[in-house]
């Protein structure tokens, strides 16, 4: 018998090829096969995708040292994981804007009327993978003192915190904006900072920091996301403006 995945010799009683870890299927594709594989990889509660969620709150420097380390059955791995919550996201803002209704972009602290800049989101998924490595790039800066984590790692680590918050976020919007009246950007303003500090008590437990080095840290970063964001919505509203999305005389007090 051979393996379907690798095409490795194997004995007729495996029920996993010890060169590639694929499982063996011996029973015929059907429906009833298809729902007991979904419902042990994705609704089991002992999957890995629950025990990765219960455990970034609980001991969040195992998930990521573990991964790290190499043991990579353990918890899901963060390029899935990371992937599953951006998915999600997405799905929580097409339903923000198109069932709730809710401007996005709308500003609570202006009477001014700006341009509805809520087509940002249909790019939201993509704009996620491209800002990732910049945040890694701002954590290993504010972190290279300590010489523990690599860029790489720094990536892991961050795209395990940005799932997670992202999960978080789809958990708490849903109900929230569907039951009461409430500015988004408010609410993000007010994620933003829970966020940041889900991020760095993650840092602290990974570098065994004392609390006022780890709040000297957040509030550097915080500068330097702003900057950040600043940037990158300069950029978007100079291609959305070269692209017809926005007329630049939208900008103009009215």
């Amino acid at each position: 018998m051979k393996c379907k995945t690798c095409e490795s010799s194997l004995r007729t009683d495996f029920s996993f090829c010890p060169t590639c870890g694929g499982k063996i299927i011996r029973n015929r594709l059907t429906l009833r096969n298809i729902w007991q594989d979904l419902s042990f990889q994705v609704f089991n509660l002992d999957n890995t995708l629950f025990k990765t969620f219960k455990h970034l709150f609980s001991r969040p420097e195992v998930v990521i040292n573990s991964f790290i380390a190499g043991a990579r059955k353990k918890y899901m791995n963060p390029v899935s994981y990371f992937a599953i919550a951006i998915t999600l996201s997405g799905i929580l803002f097409f339903i923000l804007r198109n069932v709730y209704h809710i401007n996005l972009t709308q500003n609570s602290f202006s009477d001014s009327k700006t341009p509805n800049m809520d087509f940002i989101f249909d790019y939201q998924g993509l704009l996620s993978y491209l800002i990732m490595p910049i945040y890694a790039l701002l954590t290993w800066i504010l972190f290279l003192d300590l010489k523990k984590l690599n860029y790489t790692e720094h990536l892991v680590a961050n795209a395990y915190i940005t799932a997670q918050v992202s999960f978080v976020q789809v958990l708490a919007c849903l109900p929230l904006f569907g039951l009461f009246d409430i500015r988004y950007d408010l609410f993000n303003w007010l994620f933003l900072l829970i966020s940041v500090a889900y991020q760095f008590f993650v840092f602290k437990k990974i570098h065994q920091i004392g609390i006022g080095s780890i709040v000297l840290r957040a509030i550097g970063y915080l500068f330097m996301v702003l900057i950040v964001m600043l940037t990158v919505g300069v950029l978007i509203g100079i291609l959305a403006i070269l692209t017809g999305k926005i007329d630049i005389k939208d900008f103009a007090p009215k």
